[in-house]
């Protein structure tokens, strides 16, 4: 059977995958250091608000798109609203490669740190800045974890769909949940870690009357839970035309949260209960993604009881989590280039070589990967715009209806309004506030294009991707005509004819 035929095994392969791909590094370097730094239950007030009004929508209407059309995101845009909205894919496509590169070189880091737990080395009293810096600034390390991490993520997808990543998400999944359920129970258990589950659970009600409280809980729910990558749309390609969206969806949302929340009680509560000082848990939470993980945890391990254990458990989730988010963004360019009749272990070696090329840059500098964060960071909540937008021209109400036939748990007009009205509105504010922000940082100089997070190197980057999104959809348009003219068309893709109709029978 064609791999482009290829459904999971079951619902639960799919909804394993799914999270799999959602949880990723931001689910625990991130996602402790925002309830730290916004209010703890506060925080968590808006996340939670944010999955219903913003992931949840985008997640079911990505599903919707990729199991309609069957095709990867280059592609599936023109055939789900007209060639008028074609350009839409590119952007997506481009949006989440340019993440591609930059996560990967993440996914590296986690598993030296991991590779560092394993041996023991946070069994030593060791300096946990130096030790950054001394990785970081190689030039050999960071390049190397970073080919290890593209060669076993390109070996999961080149297995396949169903042996390759659905196998990995049965595994990988439970042992995830397993690690955290240890960490977390571990660091509430220890003297003095009352205070930060407190602080973690109590809404400070002055911070709901904070912007920023908000923005961040958007931003959050947004980079987290997945929610218009493409990813779930290139998962989705393998669903049965039967398969329940509404619940699948939700079921991958929470999942995603709930790891978060395992996160939160890891980090939160060691900080508190080891810290020697209120200072010193601001500086810890204030730190950055990178500095909470790699830093601070480094120096907690050290004087954490079973400090190799904890270490081994902490770092192993945290590279279980990244690995598979990468399996997704590596299926979904492999899709895309099998698409358009390339062999899809010649596609997934191509996408290999490419992401690894491509992250070189990030792997060797620190300036160019916090620059690639921060542009295609912004850039992912455009992606999460043109899925909104594609369903509100597709119809909404349509697709609700459709949704609502497969599915046990149905979905209303708070639905509706959400794709409608609440997530463009929410686009703008959030971006706006990016900009805003990004404008203060550098006050003379915002709008130079090669500054790191200023609001030039955002417009000159994503205006090199419109540039090239003219020139891709030309070579698509010839791929496809190619693919059609050998007969590929029907081996190589699905059934449009038998399979686009999502409230058919399987």
């Amino acid at each position: 059977m064609k791999d482009s035929q290829v459904l999971w095994t079951t619902r639960l392969g799919f909804i394993l995958a799914a999270m799999g791909m959602a949880v990723g590094t931001g689910n625990i370097w991130r996602f402790p250091r925002m309830v730290a730094e916004h209010g703890g239950g506060s925080f968590l007030i808006g996340w939670a608000i944010f999955l219903i009004l913003w992931s949840l929508p985008l997640i079911m209407v990505e599903v919707y798109i990729g199991r309609k059309t069957r095709m990867g995101t280059m592609g599936s845009f023109k055939e789900f609203i007209g060639k008028k909205f074609s350009w839409f894919g590119p952007i997506i496509t481009i949006v989440l490669v340019g993440i591609t590169f930059y996560y990967s070189v993440v996914v590296g880091w986690t598993f030296k740190y991991f590779y560092l737990a394993l041996t023991g080395t946070f069994t030593d009293d060791v300096d946990s800045n130096q030790l950054w810096e001394s990785f970081t600034s190689n030039s050999v390390e960071p390049v190397f974890f970073h080919f290890l991490a593209v060669a076993l993520t390109g070996l999961v997808v080149f297995i396949g769909v169903t042996k390759g990543i659905e196998r990995m998400s049965k595994i990988f999944l439970p042992m995830l949940f397993i690690l955290l359920i240890f960490t977390a129970i571990r660091s509430i258990t220890l003297p003095g870690a009352m205070e930060g589950l407190s602080y973690m659970f109590t809404p400070q009600w002055e911070y709901l009357a904070k912007a920023s409280t908000w923005l961040e809980a958007l931003s959050q729910s947004a980079w987290s839970v997945g929610a218009g990558w493409g990813l779930y749309a290139t998962y989705a390609i393998y669903t049965r035309k039967r398969d329940d969206i509404a619940q699948n969806s939700l079921t991958a949302g929470l999942g995603n949260n709930s790891v978060e929340l395992l996160a939160g009680l890891t980090i939160i509560p060691a900080i508190f209960a080891l810290a020697p000082s209120q200072e010193y848990i601001a500086q810890a939470t204030s730190s950055g993604n990178t500095g909470i993980t790699f830093i601070y945890m480094v120096e907690l391990l050290n004087v954490m009881p079973q400090t190799y254990i904890f270490g081994i458990a902490f770092f192993g989730a945290l590279a279980f989590a990244a690995f598979t988010s990468l399996v997704a963004m590596v299926e979904l360019i492999t899709r895309n280039f099998s698409d358009y009749g390339i062999p899809r272990n010649r596609a997934v070696i191509i996408a290999a070589g490419l992401i690894f090329v491509g992250g070189v840059p990030s792997a060797l500098s620190m300036a160019v990967f916090n620059n690639q964060d921060w542009v295609w960071g912004v850039a992912l909540l455009l992606s999460c715009l043109l899925y909104a937008v594609a369903a509100i021209k597709y119809g909404v109400e349509k697709m609700r209806d459709d949704i609502n036939e497969v599915s046990s748990m149905k979905v209303n007009n708070w639905w509706v309004y959400s794709i409608k009205y609440v997530i463009p509105v929410l686009f703008v504010i959030t971006t706006g506030w990016w900009i805003y922000q990004s404008m203060t940082w550098y006050p003379d100089t915002w709008w130079k294009p090669f500054e790191e997070f200023n609001v030039g190197t955002i417009v000159f980057q994503l205006g090199l991707a419109f540039i090239i999104t003219p020139l891709l959809l030309r070579l698509n348009h010839r791929l496809r005509s190619s693919v059609k003219e050998e007969g590929l068309s029907d081996s190589e893709t699905f059934d449009l004819n038998s399979s686009n109709d999502i409230k058919g029978g399987m």
